[in-house]
């Protein structure tokens, strides 16, 4: 390796160090000062403006340089869904919106940040099992007494490879359930989403230490009108297939004919 290459490996060593140490700070601050202390004062059970503010600062934090494509209709729909590509989409989406996420329901039991999670008001869903489906149908009963905007990926996990998995049909039932407009839009990583590609088959902590690594991080983003749901298996599958043709068409677009 030459000299050049140990210093940038040395600069990026650091900045791994500080940005972790930071971004741990952040999100702690974030949560004790707008979950923990208006809990004290408020009957609400959910905090979308403290997502949004340390998906902001997480964002700063990483670089990561938003590209609007288009500009969000005037009045967005309030179930927002998106293609998933990585840990990156989740700054992205609360820095544009301010909302609470549907979670895959074992993040609930992550040591610490479980709890926070749930103090903060997400909804928390165990894909495929029908009995937590149940539950959580059940649960949407209460989410509709107290609604604020959510966010939901509904591959339901990282595409892996960047690639474009399915689109369950529980995002587009919430939506119609809860009588709400969903707000599609598509996230690309730039310039070659291969670039900042989540690994599903790789520990969560080494992939999140590389991004954390890098000094800039470019993406795009593009909104579509929003929409009422009539039939969720048909929403699920034509926004699968619009937000696949969408990124083709970026890849054309770019040079890069690989999807």
């Amino acid at each position: 390796m030459t000299r050049k290459g140990v210093i940038l490996n040395i600069f990026k060593f650091l900045r791994l160090i500080f940005r972790g140490v930071v971004i741990l700070l952040w999100t702690l601050l974030v949560h004790n000062i707008f979950v923990e202390i208006p809990r004290l004062f408020s009957k609400s059970k959910r905090f979308p403006l403290s997502v949004h503010i340390w998906g902001k600062g997480l964002a700063w934090l990483m670089g990561i340089k938003i590209h609007k494509i288009n500009e969000l209709p005037e009045e967005p729909g309030q179930v927002i869904i998106s293609n998933h590509l990585g840990f990156i989409d989740v700054p992205i989406m609360s820095t544009i919106f301010t909302a609470v996420y549907m979670i895959k329901g074992e993040m609930a039991k992550v040591f610490y940040f479980g709890k926070c999670l749930q103090k903060e008001g997400h909804f928390f869903v165990e894909r495929d099992k029908a009995a937590s489906l149940r539950k959580a149908a059940k649960a949407l009963l209460t989410f509709r007494k107290d609604f604020c905007d959510i966010i939901i990926f509904p591959e339901g996990k990282a595409s892996p490879d960047a690639q474009r998995l399915p689109f369950k049909v529980g995002a587009f039932a919430t939506a119609k359930k809860l009588n709400k407009k969903i707000q599609p839009c598509v996230i690309d990583y730039l310039p070659d989403r291969q670039l900042h590609k989540w690994d599903v088959n790789k520990s969560m902590l080494s992939q999140l230490m590389e991004l954390f690594g890098k000094r800039r991080i470019d993406v795009s983003i593009e909104f579509f009108p929003p929409e009422y749901v009539d039939d969720p298996a048909e929403s699920a599958r034509k926004w699968h297939d619009i937000m696949e043709e969408k990124l083709i068409q970026y890849d054309r677009e770019r040079g890069n004919d690989k999807v």
